[in-house]
Parts: structure tokens; C-alpha cells; sequence
């Protein structure tokens, strides 16, 4: 899927729309740049893919291995100095779980295809008109 961004002056503000052709969601400029709030930043937006595909990732491994887990709850924030982001990932799962289980979900957290994505090198190419 394509992803299609789209704003306008006529808008009044600077939130910039988004669709994949079957949801729609929106963004908008950090606060520091007059964005309002109510919105996630581009940054938010990336941090975001990261922390949902490691919470879908989770629940379903660890309802095809049958762990009781009870709950997942996985934070990412970032960090930009010297020209590297970093994301910081905190993942939280709840239930009977032994010391190995968990192990094994940290294993697979590490493989969610976003991190991997994350993990690897990137090209942007660049067309305007």
C-alpha cells in the first residue's frame, strides 16, 4: 500500500492528512512548531509503527504458543543527537509467565518486521513536480 499525504492553505492549520485508501488519520507539526497536540508528529507517527508492531507481533505469538498473557504494554520514545535516532523500547507483558516465556518474547519483540525494517539500511527516492 501507498501511503497519500495531502494539505492545504485553505485548511486554516497545518495538519497534513494521511491515507493508505482504506483508513484515514491525521498529523501534524510538533507543538515547538505550532502543531497542535491533538495530532502526533511525523516522529510520533514512526515510534508509533514501532510500538504497534511489537504489541501485534506478541499477542500473536503468544496466542499461537498458548503463554497466558494477560496483558502487553510497549512504550517507544527517541532520542536524536549527533545525527543517530534512537528509539527506546519498553515492553511490559503481564501473566503467569515463567523467566524463559519471557525471554522468548523479548526474542521475538526483536524480530517484529517494523524493528527489522528499523534495523536495516534505508533509500529515499525523491521525485517532484
Amino acid at each position: 500500500m501507498t501511503i497519500q499525504a495531502t494539505w492545504q492553505p485553505s485548511q486554516g492549520n497545518t495538519i497534513c492528512h494521511l491515507t493508505n485508501g482504506a483508513a484515514e488519520w491525521q498529523a501534524d507539526l510538533d507543538a515547538s512548531a505550532g502543531g497542535d497536540t491533538k495530532y502526533p508528529s511525523p516522529h510520533d507517527l514512526l515510534d508509533s509503527a514501532l510500538a504497534a508492531c511489537t504489541t501485534l507481533t506478541l499477542q500473536l505469538y503468544a496466542r499461537r504458543k498458548g503463554y497466558a498473557v494477560t496483558a502487553i504494554h510497549v512504550s517507544v520514545g527517541h532520542d536524536e543527537a549527533n545525527g543517530t535516532y534512537t528509539l527506546k523500547r519498553d515492553v511490559k507483558v503481564t501473566g503467569e509467565l515463567a523467566p524463559e516465556i519471557l525471554d522468548d518474547l523479548l526474542r521475538v519483540a526483536n524480530r517484529c518486521p517494523v524493528h527489522k525494517t528499523l534495523s536495516g539500511q534505508f533509500s529515499i527516492q525523491t521525485s517532484i513536480a
